[in-house]
């Protein structure tokens, strides 16, 4: 069975989805051929990834972050020359489109998992329910013609059918993790003592964009909090973003690596003392199972998909939204009482270990294998359009 992967995150962008996928990618069964379908500037192509050229442009609102503008047709050609058998859309923006474009040129099903609550992002950083509502209406349309859609947690689940996406089709697909290249055991003494930190400073890190959507606002008034009420600490934020220059403002104690490769995470992670995620609008949250399994106790809110990875007071804390004070008063427990971090670590780590990827990727196997009719399996693709005069044009 032949799968082409179609996203609008080509593998230069490091963020959950581009780990999903590399993880996908490295872990498929022997029956499975996978290929990701993507656009970049500058074009890509080995047996598992190809990128086409295209132009970019900046996105409203957060103009550091591009898509790319690709030729349907390309795609459509590239899909004939891989026979493939099952489109799986996996972002509504331009490469997603395509993705459409082609099961419904060359008469293939499709299947969906959903990543980004879009509706949210453009909700949050525009400032206008408006914005919300019709990026909600476009990503409902978007995924229609999924057979199947996957959602990567029963809260998303929810939302999804609380903006009237199909519920019949709506799956849950957990993520996993690479608990080899996230452990402990690259905690480093040396990049402690750089940053300062020790047992009477801790080090609490945040992983991810520096952007609004994340629920970094509030930080530098609950790191103020903390040093009014004597608990010394040092934040860390590991990424880039448009909040950055601000934050850098408010916290000019806290450090600040900006953008850094996925290899170096791991070791930026285990580093630290406690991993600090107050994100609302996250479906998943890659960075928060990453950080348990570096041995690291997290704390998150209660909305979201990353509070179905945290057992609360066990691995970390659920925190309620009704107003930042709540994250600072759970931050600051687990930094006065450094035993419990350490226990709570090391449960973090051990729950971690239940969520390998091949273990976390088998729903999706089963979902390609459900979605392929065993007869066309490998057929020529124009044998299998749905309409018969567009499949046999020229391109």
């Amino acid at each position: 069975m032949n799968v082409g992967i179609f996203t609008d995150n080509d593998f230069g962008k490091v963020n959950g989805v581009t780990t999903t996928l590399k993880a996908v990618l490295a872990h498929l069964p022997g029956d499975v051929h996978a290929r990701v379908y993507t656009a970049d500037d500058a074009g890509a192509e080995r047996p598992d990834y190809v990128s086409l050229r295209a132009p970019g442009v900046g996105l409203p609102f957060y103009r550091e972050m591009r898509v790319f503008w690709p030729r349907f047709s390309a795609f459509v050609a590239q899909a004939r020359r891989d026979r493939l058998d099952l489109v799986h859309l996996t972002t509504p923006g331009p490469i997603g489109l395509a993705a459409r474009y082609v099961a419904w040129r060359l008469g293939l099903p499709m299947v969906g998992s959903f990543h980004t609550l879009l509706a949210e992002y453009a909700e949050v950083l525009s400032g206008s329910r408006v914005a919300g509502d019709l990026m909600r209406a476009y990503q409902r349309w978007a995924y229609s013609a999924c057979e199947v859609i996957l959602a990567p947690s029963d809260a998303t689940r929810r939302l999804l059918v609380e903006a009237a996406f199909p519920g019949e089709r709506l799956q849950v697909w957990a993520r996993g993790v690479d608990t080899t290249r996230f452990t402990p055991e690259k905690r480093s003494a040396a990049r402690r003592a750089a940053w300062g930190g020790s047992h009477d400073l801790p080090i609490v890190a945040y992983v991810g964009r520096l952007s609004r959507e994340k629920g970094l606002d509030d930080l530098p008034a609950m790191s103020r909090w903390l040093h009014a009420h004597g608990q010394p600490h040092r934040l860390l934020f590991v990424g880039d973003g448009p909040l950055r220059a601000d934050l850098q403002r408010a916290c000019p104690e806290a450090i600040f690596t900006g953008s850094v490769a996925h290899d170096e995470v791991p070791a930026l992670m285990a580093s630290a003392d406690v991993f600090f995620f107050p994100s609302r609008t996250d479906t998943f949250g890659n960075v928060v199972v990453e950080a348990q399994a570096s041995g690291l106790p997290v704390i998150v809110t209660d909305q979201g998909g990353p509070c179905e990875s945290v057992r609360h007071g066990e691995t970390g804390f659920v925190c309620g939204t009704r107003g930042p004070w709540t994250l600072a008063v759970a931050l600051e427990r687990l930094l006065r009482d450094p035993a419990r971090r350490a226990q709570m670590g090391t449960l973090a780590r051990q729950a971690a270990l239940a969520r390998s990827w091949p273990l976390a990727l088998a729903p999706l196997f089963e979902t390609w294998r459900g979605a392929v009719r065993p007869a066309t399996v490998g057929a020529p693709a124009a044998s299998r359009a749905t309409v018969p005069s567009l499949a046999g044009s020229r391109q």
